[in-house]
């Protein structure tokens, strides 16, 4: 005997939902084609714009680091060599640098122009101008890899130099918070230095151990040891 399955004859006649669905939507579509063909133009402007817009980001940024390049490697080598850096020349480097950073806002050529800004005004004495261009290359979000590292390293720096201990201990752990391995111990140093100028032997010893114990290749182990067992 065959099994009933609950529905009627009724039920089997009548118009399937989705089907008449569609249906009305087709007819709808077919007696508003002006409104439907404007809407599809529409999202296709909006996406071709989306695209439009990237495309163009991705051609400024590239063609702002094309025209930094060169300029950059010149940084570079005034400041491998500081005392025999022509000051003329430093002085080019850096209105050059200046310019590059204020046309072309918030991209990863401005974040080198800074951390390089940066440098300079380090090399020149002027901390607080130092701190400034390193946190606005930082703010620029676009620092990435090892540059994350390098401009916190450089605030570090920049207040040790200045005399800010308290500040500086903090902005050197917050450069090792997002130093790779074989930076870290950098950072690490740094803090311990500054506790030790802080009279904070013990919490500098502390330090200096946990480096060994992260880092017991470090090119600065010598230099490590000597520190620990000047603080025990």
């Amino acid at each position: 005997m065959a099994e009933k399955t609950g529905f009627s004859r009724r039920d089997l006649k009548s118009p399937d939902e989705f089907i008449s669905t569609f249906g009305r939507t087709v007819t709808w579509c077919k007696a508003n084609l002006r409104k439907v063909a404007a809407g599809a133009i529409a999202v296709v402007a909006v996406v071709a714009l989306a695209l439009g817009t990237q495309a163009y980001l991705r051609w400024k940024e590239n063609k702002a680091d094309r025209d930094l390049w060169p300029t950059l490697d010149r940084a570079r080598q005034l400041l491998q060599a500081p005392d025999a850096a022509d000051p003329s020349q430093l002085a080019t480097v850096e209105q050059f640098l200046q310019g590059h950073a204020r046309t072309h806002r918030n991209t990863r050529a401005a974040m080198y122009s800074l951390y390089y800004l940066g440098s300079i005004a380090f090399l020149r004495g002027d901390y607080d101008l130092s701190i400034t261009q390193f946190r606005e290359g930082i703010a620029t979000g676009k620092e990435a890899g090892i540059m994350r590292y390098l401009l916190r390293q450089g605030i570090a720096s920049s207040l040790e130099a200045k005399g800010d201990l308290p500040a500086a201990a903090a902005a050197y752990r917050d450069a090792g918070a997002v130093a790779e391995a074989n930076m870290k111990a950098q950072s690490r140093m740094g803090e311990a230095r500054i506790l030790e100028l802080s009279g904070k032997k013990a919490e500098a010893a502390s330090l200096y151990r946990l480096i060994l114990q992260e880092s017991p290749e470090t090119p600065l182990r010598d230099l490590v040891e000597i520190r620990l067992a000047q603080t025990e």
